[in-house]
């Protein structure tokens, strides 16, 4: 099988039962190395996850009643990520293979973190009759609340992205934000995004920019993975929602793509049906969700 095809594929079943993973299953496991000296170091991967530890063990526990379980596979050359629950354990897999991807900075690992929280207490829309949060709304929790959390304190390494971000993704963080501080921490948002952008074209021989949205409109909400472009686009949706996400809640939790649930994330996400200025930016992207309020 090739990697395009591959990509193409649906998430994979783990031995404990369904598992959600970032990316659909690829070969590029294939083409890793321990001794490879790209992407990230171990130390970096760690770290990551210690942070994503640290912000969220306790709400899984204080607000949730579950456990956060993250495992460090680090000589595993798997190059995905995947989320799962067996009871009130709520598991994340993480793989060196990823890490070790030229592509993948540190930022960019841990947003691959966020979105399999995201599969955890991301909320609507939901996979049909599943637990975990579509796809879609995992790229979304991780710039809407996920990154912003894990980096908001990070003020002076905010700050050294208004000198490197692309000038394009810095315009449209301009737009929406008017404080240096989150003008700043969206910049980051926006180059964590194109780090696993460059990895799905490169993955899937697809291409993935700030500048070229996909144009793209469903009927109805697609759950699965959407394609690089359309993932790019959803995190930068999500770095350009300016509504105030509550960690302790699970919007929609109930795992139905209804009307209630819908409007259940209205005071934590954009929506195009709310009006306002702003929250058309920060909307998630037609190129794999339809509202069900219009």
């Amino acid at each position: 099988m090739n990697v395009k095809r591959a990509l193409l594929g649906m998430t994979s079943l783990a031995l404990s039962g369904m598992a959600f993973g970032h990316f659909p299953d690829n070969d590029a496991h294939l083409y890793d190395s321990l001794a490879l000296r790209t992407g990230i170091t171990e130390a970096d991967f760690n770290e990551a996850i210690d942070a994503v530890e640290a912000f969220y063990r306790p709400l899984y526990s204080e607000a949730y009643g579950a456990r956060l379980r993250i495992n460090r596979f680090w000589s595993n050359s798997t190059v995905n990520a995947s989320a799962s629950k067996s009871g009130s354990t709520w598991t994340v897999n993480m793989y060196g293979g990823l890490a070790r991807r030229a592509e993948v900075t540190k930022d960019g690992f841990s947003m691959v973190l966020c979105h399999e929280v995201g599969h955890h207490v991301g909320g609507y829309p939901y996979y049909s009759g599943r637990w975990a949060a579509a796809e879609g709304q995992a790229d979304y929790f991780t710039t809407l609340t996920c990154a912003r959390e894990l980096w908001r304190d990070d003020i002076e390494l905010n700050a050294s992205f208004r000198e490197t971000a692309d000038e394009f993704a810095k315009d449209l963080c301009d737009q929406v934000w008017a404080v240096e501080d989150d003008q700043n921490l969206c910049y980051r948002a926006m180059m964590a995004g194109k780090s696993l952008g460059d990895l799905l074209s490169n993955l899937g021989g697809t291409e993935a920019n700030f500048d070229t949205p996909d144009p793209n409109i469903v009927s109805r909400t697609a759950t699965r993975h959407p394609v690089g472009q359309c993932r790019l686009d959803t995190y930068m949706a999500g770095a350009l929602c300016t509504k105030d996400w509550e960690p302790s809640l699970i919007p929609g939790i109930e795992g139905r793509n209804t009307v209630a649930s819908e409007e259940r994330t209205l005071p934590y996400s954009c929506m195009r049906s709310q009006g306002f200025e702003g929250y058309t930016e920060g909307a998630r992207p037609t190129c794999w969700f339809k509202a069900v309020i219009n």
